[in-house]
């Protein structure tokens, strides 16, 4: 299955300028699931509009009707409002898969040329039929109607659905001739234009025409009876994710013997006269509410809005649409995208919960390349705990924020996945200082339970289980820790002075004074250093001694001796800001010596030390070593992990 690699906005909606001087307007997926937070006003819905106008331009009648998207004369244009008239306007999308991957674009350039290879392209026509986008609107526009009026759907199954119901029959052309489309929306649109093609008489429909007689007899039945077949195949399907998802206790029912499409309908009140007009067809929607106390003719509610909550009525609206992205064909070598913007704002939490559950089940997960975005705080938490509790690889989290650039132009801002230094910068530029604070704590908790030893990060509470240390704590054991592993901890030490501020941006009496700025431009230097250092994870305790070590070390008579070793701890590496290793020294069991040149039997030690205390027991066993310090060589180029040297495992 191909995945998006990376998504390129130029210009386009909230998006200002390109990626060479706006670092966010390109979008980094890297094949993997996205769940994005985007407060009100970030431009988090032109992503979700971006993909839609992208995948939407490879089914488009006219090249026209793509072109109007970025054409800044074109009053339906999508640009950004600060784009001058010849800048570059556009959307790039690359996608990627083990086979091959393939760029596809659609761009207004400098000179007023288009570049665009999505327009009746065979790969994006396929992403488009497997892919789907919801959003809030959309689910609330299922209910969306007065107390007065029953729910039709046709309306919004024209615009957002028809052009995925594959009917696997293809319409007649007004001559008697089979066309190649097979799809519902290819059928609708030959019938809605279809019938203005048709023969005339003066200026009346010619009725007797086969033209006529084929159209009205045969190919408006066939459309209506296809539908009918398609709605009751995804009532079932959305009466299970209602029954056994949401345990709900209705189930709906599209009232199908109802449904009709009438063209050239009789004029009332005029026996012999007739419009020459198409009705467009209505599906009704209704809901069986399957209660005990209730009459069975009381149990069929048929206006649903009037009724049910909103959370109800959206847990409807979603279970109709999964059913129907659940017939979506399966293209070989295909993408297929899932994108929801606020797809969950309606719902309670119980309902949340069910829904989460679908969306990262392994149907849904193998399936897809869900993108989920979200204005939420509380919803994006939940959803990101969720997914971290349920997968190690997969996924990315990004939020994104209001900006602007240097001349004032808004713009997203969107950090690095985890770092809170550049909203920390984003803040302190625009004088938000205690912001800057805040999230320059966070940035600091990030950073030292990146550099430090898991049981240097988190303490157990009784009511809460494991949390992380206080940042005191925290600042006090990386010290401590560095130092150990004889780093150099002076750029380091003055974030000490500065945990007050950390700990409470709001502690100082002034927080607009340029003192208060000092500090936080004191803290940014320290977290960039802190950022610099490296951490390397060069072996895992093992209870087994299977994971073996070598040291490799020459005698006074010259004879080169290998001794093997395990560990029993995490062997890890910190690179300082100079670019030197400073290693950690972790328990290890020393298993056995021997003496390579002279090709001796293996001698058993079986001595579990700490790993300097066991390279000085050696260097003492083979007389090089007379002091403490005497002939230690840099471990880093004397360990050897299967062939290869300490030292290029750090480096590579």
């Amino acid at each position: 299955m191909q995945k998006i690699k990376s998504i390129t906005l130029r210009n386009f909606k909230y998006f200002f300028g390109k990626e060479t001087e706006q670092a966010q307007n390109k979008i980094e997926l890297d094949k993997q699931n996205l769940l994005l937070y985007g407060e009100n006003g970030s431009g988090k819905s032109s992503i979700y509009w971006a993909l839609y106008t992208f995948l939407q331009s490879a089914i488009k009648d006219q090249r026209s009707k793509i072109e109007k998207y970025f054409d800044p004369t074109n009053d339906q244009n999508l640009r950004n409002r600060f784009a001058q008239p010849d800048d570059e306007s556009g959307i790039i999308v690359e996608f990627s898969a083990p086979s091959g991957g393939t760029i596809k674009e659609l761009k207004r350039n400098t000179d007023r040329t288009y570049s665009i290879n999505t327009y009746q392209d065979t790969f994006t026509e396929r992403a488009l039929i497997g892919s789907d986008f919801i959003n809030y609107k959309f689910l609330s526009k299922i209910y969306d109607f007065r107390n007065s009026e029953p729910i039709d759907l046709f309306e919004m199954f024209e615009r957002d659905i028809l052009m995925f119901i594959d009917f696997e029959e293809a319409y007649k052309e007004h001559d008697g001739t089979l066309s190649t489309k097979t799809y519902a929306s290819d059928w609708w649109k030959f019938i809605c234009e279809g019938h203005k093609k048709l023969p005339k008489n003066t200026n009346k429909v010619a009725e007797r025409t086969h033209e006529y007689i084929q159209f009205q007899n045969e190919t408006i039945p066939k459309f209506v009876g296809l539908l009918k077949s398609f709605l009751i195949d995804i009532t079932k399907g959305a009466n299970d994710l209602l029954e056994k998802e949401f345990k709900e206790v209705f189930r709906i029912k599209f009232d199908t013997d109802s449904i009709e499409c009438i063209f050239n309908k009789r004029i009332d009140g005029k026996n012999k006269q007739k419009d020459g007009k198409l009705h467009k067809p209505k599906i009704p929607l209704q809901v069986i509410f399957n209660h005990g106390s209730l009459t069975e003719p009381n149990k069929a509610i048929i206006k649903p809005h009037t009724f049910l909550n909103e959370a109800r009525l959206t847990a409807i609206a979603l279970a109709i649409r999964l059913s129907i992205l659940d017939r979506r064909p399966t293209i070989p070598n295909s993408a297929r995208i899932l994108v929801l913007d606020d797809l969950l704002l309606s719902l309670d939490m119980s309902h949340r919960d069910k829904v989460l559950d679908i969306l990262l089940s392994d149907s849904f997960i193998n399936t897809y390349q869900i993108l989920i975005l979200t204005h939420d705080r509380a919803f994006y938490n939940m959803c990101k705990n969720r997914i971290q509790d349920r997968f190690e690889t997969g996924w990315i989290f990004k939020e994104m924020y209001q900006h602007q650039t240097e001349t004032g132009i808004p713009c997203p801002f969107i950090p690095e996945q985890s770092n809170y230094l550049d909203l920390a910068k984003k803040y302190l530029k625009e004088f938000d200082y205690p912001a800057s604070a805040n999230y320059l704590r966070k940035e600091t908790e990030r950073v030292f339970k990146y550099l430090l030893p898991r049981n240097l990060c988190l303490h157990f509470k009784e009511d809460k289980g494991m949390v992380t240390l206080q940042l005191d704590n925290l600042i006090s054991n990386f010290l401590k820790y560095f130092k150990e592993l004889g780093g150099n901890i002076e750029p380091f030490k003055k974030l000490k002075e500065h945990k007050d501020l950390l700990l409470n941006p709001l502690s100082h009496d002034n927080t607009e004074s340029p003192i208060y700025r000092r500090e936080l431009d004191n803290i940014i230097e320290i977290l960039e250093k802190l950022n610099q250092l490296k951490v390397h994870t060069i072996g895992m305790d093992d209870d087994a001694d299977q994971n073996i070590f070598e040291l490799h070390e020459t005698d006074t008579t010259g004879d080169n001796w290998v001794i093997e070793f395990t560990l029993k701890e995490i062997y890890r590496g910190i690179r300082d800001l100079n670019g030197n290793w400073c290693l950690s020294n972790p328990n290890c069991h020393f298993l056995t010596k021997q003496n390579t040149t002279q090709n001796t039997a293996k001698v058993s030690l079986g001595t579990p030390v700490k790993l300097g205390q066991g390279y000085g027991n050696i260097r003492h066993s083979l007389k090089i070593k007379t002091h403490a310090d005497d002939n230690i060589k840099d471990l880093k180029e004397i360990i050897f992990k299967d062939g290869q040297k300490l030292v290029q495992i750090l480096n590579g």
